[in-house]
């Protein structure tokens, strides 16, 4: 977290963005240091409630001002494309759908999904923020869990954790309850299924837990706050009046959720909560005869109301004509952005052969002119930092379409005439075969490596996509079919009927002109109108032909040999150290069908960083990344590339360079080539700095008007002020050149240490031969591992005691109330920091109790312990709680008060077992994780052996902690003399 991002598009402009911005999703605050990679710690997110009454009678419900039916027939029903033979589908008498999927990946384990077709749409005017409020709800007292802390200890014992094992979230159409079970026990699922039926219809919804819930939704309201999310309301307003979109916005409105009376969330619950509503899906490693029957013994007799429920009518658009221009502004808006929109009201199709075929061409054409403004945005004094086309729909209501440019530096009237000359470019002189073939060689391989990768699908991944597709009616086809599909429709698609469909979609009698910026005169409506109607008097002129060249690194001189080579046969990992004094490490999975992943860690990162050059390393790594090779630039390697699974990505840790990437076993030799190309004729090119300064202003006005600025001085705070975890000043940033980046990579990069580590689904044979063809041909390199200066790994941590205050500039009221206690860190330190991070579990629980569930003044109090491998004596346990400015004095009390009770009494073996089994159950599933073996293992374990070690006794160490263990480091570290109060908030204005 040493720095904030340094882009944030406006949400209601950025197509891939916007659905994840528009549902209110249960999930837990990220910490303000990133977390170790020992940590397993398990999230509580949702409350806890009191023995509740009866949950309300299904006779009360009445009839909601809705009159278009809802279909509950399976989209596949109605298609010609088959469904995945492996789904069994069904539908209760009452009208309750589901689907099951074997899946086997990971074993042992299950995904629940219930889906309610019912979200903030359905709310009457009094009802604004209900329909989220009821996801909570649910959780705080049901018919047969009157207790829900009891329900929450007994998950935590059996190993499921609230927050990583179960959440939800609602949106305007939806509502999906997600549960995932680290095993398949006939005790687990019994109660799981009790669960998710009481969410069905056995919520109590009594007054005293809704009027307890109250802060937290408040809390969360506030904490989802944002600059873009307002922009985002006033966008939703202007562009769609009268719309309910507009008005229905799932977080909900203040007053309703301070106010509303029971009987208001008693009749959404009445109306919609119902059987003939609902899609429950189950995907797992199961077996489909006993899921189904405890599907029809659980559900079956549920009832709906007598009257059918069904969804809102669709929504009148007010198509503009002309050109309409909009203007919003904000000053703490981090981006200008500049956009031409169009909207139109959305017929929903089925799912066929030929919709899908119709779908094609706009979706290439939006991807070859986004691929277009990438190539604009990297010329030397570009107006526009990015840029994209897309089409996408809304709640099955709108269809949405957009041309999107964010301008550099606020260039707004300058990025106006690129919009609109790339528009009429692509309607008078549409796309060229070559750009096509780009696009249409992207698509195909992504089906193809769905194909790849089926057999090992995760179920959770395939439950949720399921899940978030019910509303949408699509089929759930095999990716061998859609792959054929694909590749019939793909071979009959011309740059002809590209360019007509573009000109379809896009004819319309007006268009949306929008400015979003932090500051703009009273005239600039006008001037934006005038801009794009004066650039249309300007000729366009077709795209030129562009020609793919080939991959100009193929050869790097004679094959290496291999010097050593050891097998660890218990780990079924292979450790190889070339003649050039390359070490590699090998490890052979069947976790990811068809996909390997490669890291080469190298030199020492950080460790090296030129003194008193902060951020340094935030432009070595853009120049290196967006630099391209000497033979070619980035856009010509994305060409040469495409279709190739392949990449090579540069990021600069505290002790080391990471050179990344993921490929398949077709094409593993390219990425080794990909590989060493970037190690041996890295470009640095201009373009790559000038993109990097265009951003620069983003990133300081982002850090000037959002937490994410003290978070960054608190970090620098933490390691002593050392240059490394620094800000540096925006004059400062902007006036590094490429000479400092490559005086400080070129040797390290060139000659520094490297260790290889390879994990995936590969042939051990034909991979050897390919290392010793690359990696193998490279000059001798440093045989050891560098040991970097003490003073290096040396920075100075706070002394505590102490209370300290960050701020930044904001009219927004979010603060966060910051615990930290200093602890040895991770370094050499592996055992000790595991118990740390069961007892920051345990922390975090009493947390949720008595911050979120008594007090409701925050609505994800999380904890954790961050260490750092790189440097000595660096960790510490954090508590968090984000809230209202005025709550801060209470929050930091209340985090004190729990962590001095642990220090004085320490934890009970209950919290014990709670905290552990979901850590247990966390780690058990990461042994079937590349990525875990990659970093965790694999990583540096040539260099530093104690991580093979480490990796052996993990499970054992874990299960073998004591309480009284736990008890000690608590008295040891948690005292609140050793403790660091830090706020963060808004200035005062």
């Amino acid at each position: 977290m040493q720095n904030a991002s340094p882009l944030l598009l406006t949400l209601f402009l950025a197509g891939t963005a916007l659905f994840l911005s528009l549902r209110e999703k249960e999930t837990v605050a990220p910490k303000p240091a990133p977390a170790p990679k020992e940590e397993v710690v398990a999230k509580i997110s949702e409350p806890e409630p009191e023995p509740q009454p009866e949950p309300p009678a299904l006779s009360q419900a009445s009839e909601p001002k809705i009159t278009k039916p809802l279909a509950t027939a399976w989209p596949h029903e109605s298609s010609d494309i088959p469904s995945d033979p492996k789904a069994v589908y069904g539908t209760l008498e009452n009208g309750f759908r589901y689907m099951i999927l074997p899946n086997s990946e990971p074993p042992n384990r299950l995904s629940m999904r219930l889906h309610v077709a019912a979200g903030s749409l359905m709310e009457e005017e009094d009802q604004r923020g209900l329909a989220h409020f009821l996801e909570h709800m649910v959780f705080n007292g049901t018919k047969n869990f009157q207790d829900a802390n009891a329900l929450i200890r007994e998950m935590q014992t059996r190993g499921i954790g609230f927050g990583a094992h179960v959440n939800a979230y609602t949106s305007f159409d939806e509502t999906v309850y997600m549960l995932d079970l680290p095993n398949t026990k006939p005790d687990n699922m019994d109660l799981s299924f009790r669960v998710i039926r009481d969410f069905g219809d056995g919520a109590l919804l009594s007054d005293d837990e809704i009027d307890a819930e109250r802060g937290v939704i408040l809390a969360e309201k506030a904490s989802r706050d944002s600059v873009d999310f307002r922009m985002m309301q006033k966008q939703f307003s202007a562009l769609l009046p009268g719309s309910l979109i507009s008005k229905r916005f799932p977080i909900g409105a203040e007053e309703v959720i301070s106010k509303a009376q029971r009987q208001r969330f008693v009749d959404f619950y009445q109306k919609f909560y119902i059987p003939r509503l609902m899609t429950f899906v189950v995907v797992g490693d199961v077996d489909v005869a006993e899921i189904e029957k405890r599907i029809k013994d659980s559900f079956g007799s549920m009832i709906n109301p007598e009257q059918a429920q069904v969804m809102p009518n669709p929504e009148t658009i007010e198509t503009p004509k002309g050109i309409q221009p909009h203007v919003f502004t904000d000053s703490e808006l981090s981006t200008t952005e500049v956009s031409l929109s169009l909207l139109r009201p959305y017929q929903r199709k089925p799912d066929t052969k030929q919709s899908r075929a119709q779908r094609f061409p706009i979706e290439i054409a939006h991807s070859i002119l986004s691929r277009r403004f990438e190539r604009l945005s990297k010329q030397e004094n570009s107006p526009i930092s990015e840029g994209s086309v897309s089409k996408f729909t809304l709640f099955n209501q709108l269809e949405l379409g957009s041309f999107s440019l964010t301008a550099a530096e606020e260039r707004w009237q300058d990025a106006v005439p690129v919009l609109e000359q790339e528009f009429r470019r692509a309607l008078q002189h549409g796309f060229m075969e070559s750009e096509l073939a780009e696009a249409k060689a992207n698509l195909l391989n992504a089906y193809q490596e769905a194909v790849e990768s089926r057999s090992t699908r995760k179920s959770e991944s395939l439950a949720t996509a399921i899940a978030g597709s019910v509303n949408d009616a699509v089929v759930f086809s095999t990716p061998e079919n859609d792959l054929e599909l694909a590749k019939e429709i793909l071979n009959q698609i011309n740059a002809q009927q590209v360019h007509q469909e573009f000109v379809k979609f896009w004819n319309s009698e007006g268009y949306h002109l929008v400015l979003s910026t932090k500051s703009a005169p009273n005239e600039a409506a006008d001037t934006l109108a005038a801009l794009f109607q004066d650039s249309k008097t300007k000729e366009v002129t077709p795209p030129a032909q562009r020609v793919a060249e080939p991959f100009g690194y193929t050869e790097f001189g004679q094959a290496g040999e291999i010097e050593q080579s050891l097998e660890l046969i218990d780990l079924n990992v292979t450790q190889i150290k070339l003649a050039n004094n390359v070490f590699i490490n090998l490890k052979k999975t069947d976790f990811e069908k068809n996909r390997i992943h490669v890291s080469a860690r190298i030199g020492s990162g950080q460790l090296s960083q030129p003194s008193k050059t902060p951020m340094l390393d935030n432009l070595a790594s853009a120049l290196f990344n967006g630099g391209g090779l000497g033979k070619h630039d980035v856009d010509q390697l994305t060409e040469i590339l495409a279709g190739r699974n392949v990449s090579a990505t540069l990021s600069i840790q505290e002790d080391a360079f990471l050179l990344s990437g993921s490929t398949t076993p077709k094409d593993q030799l390219l990425q080794l080539q990909l590989m060493i190309a970037f190690l041996t004729d890295p470009a640095y090119r201009p373009e790559a700095l000038w993109q990097f300064q265009k951003d620069i202003p983003t990133l300081f006005q982002k850090l000037k008007h959002t937490p994410g600025g003290p978070m960054n001085e608190l970090q620098a705070w933490l390691h002593g002020d050392d240059f490394r975890y620094s800000l540096a000043t925006q004059e400062q940033l902007s006036n590094y050149s490429i000479d400092q980046v490559k005086k400080w990579l070129s040797p390290e990069l060139k000659s520094g240490y490297l260790e290889l580590s390879i994990v995936g689904d590969f042939d051990k044979a034909a991979l050897t031969q390919d290392l010793l063809s690359t990696f193998g041909a490279l000059p001798k390199r440093s045989a050891k591992a560098p040991a970097a200066n003490l003073s290096k790994r040396q920075v100075k941590f706070p002394k505590p005691p102490s209370t300290k205050t960050f701020s930044y500039e904001s009219k927004i009221p979010q603060a966060i109330a910051t615990a930290i206690w200093k602890t040895k860190g991770l370094r050499g330190n592996t055992s000790e920091f595991r118990r740390l991070n069961i007892l920051a579990a345990i922390y975090d629980d009493r947390l949720r109790e008595q911050i979120r569930e008594k007090l409701g003044a925050s609505y994800s109090p999380n904890a954790g312990a961050s260490g750092s491998e790189a440097l000595t004596d660096h960790g510490y346990l954090l508590g968090q709680s984000a809230g209202k400015p005025s709550d801060m004095p209470l929050l930091l009390e209340t985090m004190e008060a729990i962590a001095t009770e642990l220090a004085e009494n320490g934890a009970t073996q209950d919290e014990l077992d709670r905290a552990l089994a979901p850590a247990l159950s966390s780690l058990e599933k990461s042994l079937r994780d590349n990525s875990y073996w990659l970093t965790t293992v694999l990583s540096q374990s040539q260099a530093d052996p104690s991580k093979i070690d480490l990796a052996r006794s993990r499970q054992e160490d874990y299960r073998s902690i004591q309480l009284s263990e736990i008890n000690e480091l608590a008295k040891q570290y948690f005292p609140s003399t050793n403790l660091h109060k830090i706020t963060i908030q808004p200035k005062e204005q």
